[in-house]
């Protein structure tokens, strides 16, 4: 299952993954199922029953639509992460790749940027609240692997 696999990323992501001769990847999309919702998202996952969850999807906008809209931003992020890493676990998913940002390190990192940098400080204002909701990401990734044994991956691209 790739989430936001008819987006910018997902689409190059389901198309390697075609070339490599997986077999009905599941792409969710956002007028049929809503991952903010946790009922929504816990039923799809219930459904669906998928091997290998990656998670692509974002709320995404600009600096304006940033300074515009943070709380929905942050929402939107957080929510689809915490109810997906849920229904993960629940649902027996052999594995779970989340994606991070870049907006998640902080506003003053000396460039070339380094892993253990992302928590050196806090991020640019206009990006923290969506920077912010996709590193938790990050945190809940080594909770559930911590607590439950969970198999899960952070990946963290470069700007796309």
């Amino acid at each position: 299952m790739v989430t936001g696999g008819a987006g910018f990323l997902g689409t190059h992501v389901v198309e390697l993954l075609k070339t490599k001769d997986c077999k009905d990847i599941l792409i969710p999309r956002s007028k049929f199922v809503d991952l903010r919702n946790q009922e929504a998202c816990f039923k799809y996952i219930e459904k669906n029953r998928p091997n290998i969850v990656i998670h692509l999807a974002a709320s995404v906008g600009g600096i304006g639509e940033n300074k515009k809209n943070p709380a929905l931003f942050l929402y939107d992020n957080l929510s689809m992460g915490l109810h997906l890493y849920e229904a993960s676990r629940i649902y027996n998913v052999e594995k779970l790749i989340t994606c991070g940002t870049i907006c998640s390190y902080p506003k003053y990192t000396k460039v070339p940027f380094k892993e253990d940098d992302i928590w050196e400080g806090y991020p640019e204002e206009t990006n923290a609240p969506y920077g912010l909701a996709k590193k938790i990401l990050l945190v809940q990734g080594q909770a559930y692997r911590q607590q439950y044994g969970f198999n899960s991956i952070y990946l963290l691209p470069v700007n796309l």
